[in-house]
């Protein structure tokens, strides 16, 4: 069914698409996907040589989604992005980019040490945000993890480059009576509507979290009890030797016996800049701890939505899983046609075990 301006679904979901300002009625079937520290992407397909005639490559698409009426809609959102990629039939496709494609291809700079050390991590990043009609009007908190120079900041880079190494850095280890011991909260960033730039903190480890959603089979709002489950072994960790950094010769090793007879034996090898063999132990004890299971994450399909974006806190409570879990949104698609279908992939912030021990050597007041 072709998608036209201004059309309203049975659900009272608006959507509409402009090329270069111009309404775009042509589109057959398109879809936007997001995921966090990258950027929105909306792929169109469409129909008819006057579609072609109006397509091409740098032409900036608008993409409005919302519940109402044109004069009344209600948790409005945008695409603003620009077409990278064109199939040029008339029975053809593009793929546009938001603005965050202007940051991955900008000009390298040489960002120099004594231009940022000392400064928030969040205005370096923000500052390298401003450009090419992104709005950074938004990003006022701070952080307050600053810059040192031991930082990989720094050298020729695209502002993409500097950001995603400044949003590397902008990691910290929590210890209170609301989180699991060592907790790791991670600051992630996004165009998360029109050309508005977004850095943002989850907090799905708290334990008085407040979901911005929940999703059960008694709710009805789970597509088939349609709940993927994806794991991944590549960070598994129940074997590891931690060297100390200033000798050589003082280790410890460890072993989660446990783990190795469920996933077989995966080991790692680390070092840490101590000379007690009992803080040697205590971080090996710590990343096996952490690291002695594989990586779960959730893929799921979600009913009459598109008022949930990256970040947002998903508690999904199902028979299909063992139990209620609270996770972020990292990733999503969203398919328009005359019905939305939203599939969100939710999980935990991918650290790595160097990360994890990088994150345990320095304050934890970060």
């Amino acid at each position: 069914m072709p998608i036209t301006p201004g059309a309203v679904f049975a659900e009272n979901l608006f959507f509409s698409i402009t090329v270069n300002g111009s309404a775009f009625p042509y589109a057959v079937y398109s879809s936007i996907t997001g995921s966090a520290n990258g950027a929105r992407v909306f792929t169109c397909r469409f129909r008819g040589r006057e579609a072609l005639e109006m397509c091409s490559i740098g032409s900036i698409v608008e993409v409005s989604v919302g519940r109402g009426t044109l004069t009344n809609l209600i948790d409005d959102k945008k695409f603003l992005g620009i077409i990278k990629n064109l199939e040029p039939t008339e029975e053809g496709s593009f793929i546009a980019f938001d603005y965050t494609t202007f940051l991955a291809q900008s000009q390298l700079i040489n960002y120099k040490p004594q231009d940022y050390i000392g400064h928030d991590l969040y205005f370096a990043a923000a500052d390298a945000c401003n450009y090419k009609g992104i709005d950074v009007s938004r990003l006022t908190q701070g952080s307050g993890i600053f810059i040192t120079e031991d930082m990989n900041l720094f050298g020729w880079k695209t502002r993409k480059e500097f950001i995603d190494a400044c949003f590397d850095e902008m990691k910290f280890v929590v210890n209170d009576d609301r989180h699991p011991n060592n907790t790791i909260r991670q600051w992630r960033y996004a165009i998360r509507s029109s050309n508005i730039m977004d850095f943002f903190l989850t907090d799905e480890n708290n334990t008085i979290v407040q979901e911005d959603m929940s999703l059960s089979l008694d709710k009805n709002n789970i597509l088939f009890d349609d709940i993927i489950t994806q794991i991944d072994s590549s960070r598994l960790i129940n074997a590891i030797t931690v060297v100390s950094t200033t000798d050589r010769n003082l280790y410890v090793q460890l072993e989660d016996a446990g783990s190795q007879k469920k996933f077989g034996v995966c080991s790692s090898f680390l070092s840490y800049p101590s000379i007690d063999r009992n803080v040697l132990e205590n971080i090996a004890y710590l990343v096996l701890n952490r690291f002695n299971e594989p990586t779960v994450s959730y893929s799921v399909s979600i009913t009459n939505q598109d008022n949930l974006d990256l970040g947002d806190i998903i508690k999904i409570d199902t028979p299909s899983l063992n139990k209620e879990i609270a996770k972020p949104i990292i990733e999503y698609e969203i398919e328009l046609s005359d019905t939305m279908n939203m599939r969100c992939k939710i999980g935990e912030p991918e650290v790595s075990a160097k990360e994890y021990i990088d994150l345990l050597s320095k304050p934890t007041d970060r």
